[in-house]
């Protein structure tokens, strides 16, 4: 059960910032965190664009992280289950 809510857990935190980030990509325009959102245009700020958009695609690394360790979970227990069932004790 908690591999699924890894999976989960991981696809949410990694959309929740490469949407953004891809967005901003493909349009030049990047908004802020936070309450009060402000536009950063890639034409008028481009260095403060640059370094949102760096944050973003950081940001991308802790959920990458959980699906990671979810594969590796998944493939632990199914590697465990065919040496089960290879040679039963």
């Amino acid at each position: 059960m908690i591999v699924i809510a890894a999976y989960i857990a991981g696809l949410f935190l990694v959309l929740r910032e490469a949407v953004p980030w891809l967005k901003a990509r493909a349009s030049g325009v990047i908004y802020t965190r936070g309450h009060r959102r402000h536009k950063v245009l890639r034409a008028e700020e481009p260095e403060r664009f640059a370094a949102l958009a760096a944050n973003r695609f950081r940001a991308i690394g802790v959920g990458a992280l959980v699906l990671a360790l979810a594969v590796g979970w998944t493939v632990w227990t199914l590697f465990g289950a065919v040496l089960q069932a290879a040679a039963p004790l």
